[in-house]
């Protein structure tokens, strides 16, 4: 009987999935028909307007294409799916490549460019700036034979250029922006019968470019000329709506840098409360929110946004990677607080992600760029005229300078080819050493037992010999926490035994590993300074070369033009 039973159950419950099953597929293919009512063009407009773009462009691709729709269609699965939505970076290149093929066919030079300039954006945000420029420059080859629409030219006039704003030349972009604002002034000035809503038009898009040269102002700390474009949107024609659309959250960061933290944080807060709808300015906002209570040592109510901005991350294509610095503002306000949990959770997730893009050298620079230190006794750029007797004197002490630098230079040329011998010298010294010393055993004193100490320099030249030393996010903090000990103990034994503080000691195992690269490897020597200075975990081929400098005596460049010589 209770054989019978479960047979008939089983049955019943097979029976019950394959009518569930069937009704699932009617149901799919209810969808998929639903959208076979759609021209191409309308599956595009749903693209850009629906969440999940996916399903409208697995439809397009689904149909016999022509190739311009497929360049368009295979941009916009590349850009609004994996780009956007998924962030998965090298999905979104392989499809924005597979654009430009069909693009290419069909002699579609705009989305050509526009797919070039995507790429070089992609490969900008996750600082791989040799891939970026090597986009760029295709890009730039295809401008001369472009032929736009010359409103349209005048509206995304300096966009383009945007790209070297998130590779950090400023400069270039606010250039690129200020002739753009140029064209639309000189076609106003010559065009006076145009409509009302041309002219709107086209004075709206010369406050976005306002803003865009205000933004590059703001992360060079030139704020007076930051304050000069802002006033110039807040003075436009335009309603107000639009120009604090324009303007959004970007004042709180302007603020910030004044060191007006109160106000920073009255602005983000107005601004997060009204557009609670735009997720993208409120995840800015909580930024910061985060980085102003920061600054003014609230770090408890500064967590606290740190946490809120991570449970809204979206993409931002900026110089600033907020999920980073937010991260970032984390782990210093956990430790801080002597939350060592949180801590410790943030810490790796930073390392985790910074790994991932590299990104320590554009840490570095928005550290010091919200540093109290630097804010409190920011210096205002100077906007004086000078006369001419000034002029006059300012010709005299370059020509003087001039005169003394070469003097200068033929004595130094000097001292760097004597200190290059020495230090040819000191490294066959140092190899030489480093055998007969092979083996041997240390004896090490300290205030700490003899086999934690021993442990500790153990772990610590395993540290060396795995050359963790080049990776970029290393501190002391981290390498102490990979030890397994505080950061005093860490401290006092790299000084007593490298007889050197942390750092010192850090850039010394980063020189010593490049000029071994570059004794031993002769490609090394035709590698540029900011490749040589990133290979070995330096933030900037400026920090590299500094401290190249300091350790050995002499600049990279002429360590390396020695070499040259010397190998022939």
């Amino acid at each position: 009987m209770n054989r019978l039973f479960i047979t008939r159950f089983f049955v019943l419950m097979l029976y019950c999935l394959c009518v569930y099953a069937k009704g699932e597929q009617k149901n799919v293919y209810n969808n998929t028909d639903s959208l076979k009512k759609y021209s191409v063009d309308v599956l595009v407009q749903k693209c850009y307007s629906d969440i999940n773009p996916k399903i409208y462009c697995d439809e397009m691709l689904s149909r016999k294409l022509s190739d311009e729709e497929k360049t368009k269609c295979y941009n916009i699965y590349a850009l609004k799916y994996w780009f956007e939505t998924l962030n998965d970076y090298e999905k979104a290149i392989q499809y924005l490549n597979l654009s430009n093929v069909y693009a290419k066919k069909t002699g579609n030079i705009t989305f050509e460019k526009t797919n070039l300039n995507i790429i070089a954006v992609i490969y900008a945000l996750q600082n791989r700036y040799r891939y970026s420029f090597q986009f760029i420059e295709k890009r730039n080859r295809l401008k001369s034979v472009e032929k736009t629409d010359e409103i349209q030219e005048l509206l995304s006039g300096g966009d383009y250029d945007a790209i070297y704003a998130l590779l950090g030349n400023f400069g270039k972009s606010i250039k690129s922006y200020q002739r753009a604002i140029k064209n639309i002034d000189d076609y106003l000035s010559s065009h006076t019968d145009i409509s009302r809503e041309k002219k709107y038009q086209l004075t709206f898009y010369k406050c976005i470019k306002y803003k865009n040269i205000f933004l590059s102002y703001d992360y060079e700390k030139k704020l007076d000329s930051a304050g000069i474009y802002l006033n110039k949107i807040k003075n436009s024609t335009l309603l107000q709506k639009d120009k604090d659309d324009i303007i959004g959250c970007t004042e709180a960061d302007y603020f910030i840098l004044l060191g007006k933290l109160d106000l920073a944080i009255q602005k983000a807060t107005k601004d997060k409360n009204e557009s609670k709808n735009d997720k993208a300015r409120v995840f800015y906002d909580l930024y910061y929110l985060a980085r102003a209570h920061q600054l003014k040592k609230n770090y408890k109510e500064s967590f606290k946004y740190c946490e809120q901005g991570l449970n809204t991350i979206v993409l931002n294509i900026d110089f600033v990677n907020i999920e980073l610095e937010l991260y970032r503002i984390a782990m210093e306000n956990a430790d801080k607080l002597g939350d060592n949990a949180n801590y410790l959770k943030y810490s790796k997730l930073y390392q985790e992600k910074n790994k991932k893009l590299n990104y320590d050298s554009r840490a570095e620079f928005i550290s010091k760029l919200y540093s109290l230190d630097q804010i409190e006794p920011l210096e205002y750029e100077l906007n004086h005229t000078r006369n001419f007797m000034t002029y006059l004197w300012v010709a005299i002490l370059l020509l003087g300078s001039i005169t003394a630098f070469l003097i200068h230079r033929f004595f130094t040329l000097r001292k760097y080819k004597k200190r290059f011998m020495e230090i040819n010298a000191d490294f066959e010294k140092e190899i030489l050493k480093q055998k007969q010393d092979e083996g041997e055993p240390k004896i090490y004193r300290n205030n700490l037992s003899d086999e934690k100490e021993q442990e500790i320099l153990d772990k610590l030249n395993k540290f060396e010999k795995k050359q963790q030393f080049l990776s970029p996010a290393v501190s002391l903090s981290s390498l102490s926490a990979q030890i397994g000990t505080n950061t005093n103990y860490l401290s006092s034994i790299i000084k007593k035994h490298k007889e050197s503080n942390f750092n010192g000691y850090l850039n010394q195992l980063r020189i010593d590993y490049i000029v071994i690269k570059l004794k031993q490897n002769p490609e090394y020597l035709n590698y540029k300074i900011s490749y040589l200075a990133e290979e070995c975990g330096f933030s900037s081929h400026t920090v590299f070369s500094r401290i190249f400098i300091d350790k050995m005596g002499i600049p990279p460049s002429k360590f390396i033009e020695y070499l040259k010589k010397e190998k022939g």
